[in-house]
């Protein structure tokens, strides 16, 4: 077996580079990222135990890209795509120096497991292992997603996250209070992912599976729903979304991955079906927003 890996690279600014990750998985590629908004810089490693596959996917990423370039307006004067060799023990560790301790909230710090942390009084500590998953805090979608949950924890409110990568936001529910913890997602290495850091942060009870939202049928309602996912998704499927909702003045519904242009959409798309926007999140180039009846 080679000890030898070949990296596809896209490297661009962050502005760009944002957009490009947030996509990635509606092709089924999951990047391995890192992000420098002091230098603008952003690179996306994928990785590949062939030159076939790499430079199959090299293809696949630039025609991907030259599409998404017209839809999301993208300036691509930064962008470079090539690959490389690596070995397999240089990358075993490599990707780690990019993910540190992050406090997202007054309470919630994102911890990964190979990092010691001191907690300070009240903070509450969400240790995960993202692997090639996405969903770390340090994403504008995943941060506003877990200052929601942080915002509205209290009583005995169920939870469902509808797109959970890494599995952070169920943890978040699972330590903050929340019960009857649901979480899917339509990548099969995510769901595996999600279960692993489950067990790490030992939290037992949270329902995980592989699922396609265009297909979900709920068998329940629940206080709290997260959809954290692209927008035109969001749309397409907005009456399953809110299908798992509780109906009631006290449900909620959090919506994230939606770039700040496509905010308006988003939210006429749920208004139709009875809901309205109460409060709207903007970090860096993405927009969330809180939902109710």
């Amino acid at each position: 077996m080679s000890d030898t890996l070949y990296a596809v690279v896209i490297s661009t600014d962050a502005v760009s580079g944002n957009i490009i990750e947030e996509m990635l998985p509606s092709i089924e590629l999951f990047p391995t990222s890192y992000f420098d908004r002091d230098d603008d810089v952003a690179r996306m490693n994928l990785y590949y135990e062939t030159t076939e596959e790499a430079s199959n996917t090299l293809q696949k990423v630039q025609e991907a890209i030259n599409g998404w370039q017209e839809i999301f307006e993208l300036d691509l004067s930064k962008l470079e795509i090539f690959t490389r060799e690596i070995k397999k023990e240089d990358w075993a560790e490599s990707w780690k120096s990019f993910f540190h301790v992050i406090e997202v909230s007054d309470r919630l710090v994102v911890k990964p497991s190979w990092e010691s942390y001191d907690a300070k009084e009240g903070q509450i500590l969400l240790e995960i292992d993202p692997g090639m998953s996405f969903g770390t805090g340090n994403h504008g979608t995943t941060r506003a997603c877990l200052e929601y949950l942080d915002q509205l924890a209290g009583g005995k409110k169920t939870f469902i996250d509808m797109g959970c990568g890494s599995g952070i936001l169920s943890i978040a529910a699972s330590k903050l209070g929340y019960h009857d913890i649901t979480a899917f997602d339509y990548d099969s290495d995510s769901v595996k992912i999600s279960a692993k850091n489950f067990e790490l942060s030992k939290c037992d009870g949270i329902e995980v599976f592989e699922q396609d939202l265009s297909k979900y049928v709920s068998d329940n309602t629940y206080d709290l729903v997260v959809a954290n996912i692209l927008a035109p998704v969001l749309i397409a499927n907005s009456a399953k979304i809110v299908a798992a909702l509780k109906k009631g003045e006290a449900s909620r519904l959090v919506l994230s991955g939606i770039l700040h242009k496509q905010f308006d959409d988003v939210v006429t798309a749920f208004e139709k079906h009875g809901l309205k926007c109460i409060d709207h999140k903007k970090i860096s180039e993405w927009s969330s927003g809180l939902l109710s009846f």
